[in-house]
């Protein structure tokens, strides 16, 4: 007995070693879970599932969806950044303070969704920080929830995975995408929306009675904006986590931004998802070809997220890429995103250049 109780030692021992050097940590491009999400027409009068909701939050940023920019300026004065969105809705960005990060998303001068991942705002009824054990215990859970928009009833289906680290929440007329941190077991961020909004996202597998509602056919301009956009915030949502963390934010670095920028657009346009370019090589040949010097360079990349939001959340709740977003030792980011493919270069430049 006693032997046999060593070797399974000895085995769980290696099994640890092996998972952590083959598993979650090894340095693999990230795909989203938007790649095998389904999208599933009914012909069934009514969807089998639970209509139980928690009542609308009074206080707290979700009580702006619904409001007009009015109110929201009258608040918070303008936004530090305009950004365009390929869903046919502008964000509102308000980045001055990493600290009081947030994103308002408007259509037709109506405040449709809000997103953050800073600490100290009011996110009623929840808290970032919160654990997942709390928010179960507060939070009617069901793995399918309907929205409702006229005639038509959008069926959501959550997986395991997204029950545990994406959990979608209904409040009355709104909804709460939950963004849990696997390592730590809380609440890293939220994300307040309409019905509307949801279904042109459809960030989980969805079916639907009635008429399928599809965001608007973005111009090659639109397209071209929200590209800037998506890779503007990863940097900022990047460091409104390193800010969480107690680590200094990375400044923004031009050359590296433009080398993150071809890379998403490469991998889009030819297909692929690697950290090697099938024209331009690796990482360091990219950067070396923009004649950018660096002590240490490490990259990001992801595709099949709905957009920027979803994809740094990915890339926090895996081991290898969590790492990087976390490293102390970077001083500059570069990030990049073509369409539904994310890139972010982490610099650390040598010390002399620090110094300058």
């Amino acid at each position: 007995m006693k032997t046999l109780f060593r070797i399974l030692i000895v085995l769980s021992f290696l099994a640890i070693i092996f998972f952590y050097s083959t598993g979650s940590n090894s340095y693999e491009p990230l795909e989203g879970p938007n790649s095998t999400s389904q999208i599933i027409p009914k012909t069934i009068n009514e969807p089998e599932t639970s209509d139980d909701f928690l009542p609308r939050p009074k206080n707290g940023l979700s009580t702006f969806i619904g409001k007009s920019t009015k109110e929201l300026l009258n608040l918070y004065k303008d936004p530090a950044r305009i950004d365009q969105s390929a869903y046919g809705y502008e964000w509102w960005v308000y980045n001055q303070n990493p600290s009081e990060f947030m994103m308002f998303a408007v259509t037709n001068g109506v405040v449709t969704q809000v997103y953050t991942n800073a600490k100290p705002l009011d996110i009623s009824p929840y808290k970032i920080g919160q654990s997942l054990e709390d928010i179960y215990s507060m939070t009617i859970i069901d793995s399918e929830l309907n929205a409702a928009i006229e005639d038509n009833i959008y069926t959501f289906t959550m997986s395991e995975d997204d029950m545990n680290t994406r959990i979608l929440a209904k409040f009355d007329s709104i909804f709460a995408q939950l963004y849990i941190d696997s390592e730590t077991g809380t609440l890293s961020g939220i994300r307040f929306m309409d019905s509307k909004t949801l279904v042109i996202h459809r960030p989980y597998e969805m079916s639907f009675v009635g008429k399928l509602l599809s965001p608007p056919n973005p111009t090659s301009y639109l397209i071209e904006e929200s590209n800037q956009s998506n890779a503007s915030q990863i940097t900022d949502l990047l460091n409104v986590f390193r800010v969480d963390n107690e680590l200094p934010i990375l400044s923004k670095q031009d050359a590296a931004t433009k080398v993150a920028m071809e890379h998403s657009e490469e991998m889009y346009s030819q297909s692929y998802l690697s950290h090697d370019s099938p024209t331009k090589g690796s990482l360091e040949e990219r950067l070396d070809s923009e004649g950018i010097e660096y002590k240490k360079a490490e990259e990001n990349i992801a595709t099949s997220y709905i957009d920027s939001i979803e994809a740094v959340h990915g890339w926090l709740n895996s081991s290898s890429h969590r790492k990087y977003m976390l490293d102390e030792n970077y001083t500059h980011v570069g990030s990049g995103a073509f369409m539904n493919y994310y890139t972010q270069i982490f610099i650390e430049e040598e010390m002399n250049e620090l110094e300058e």
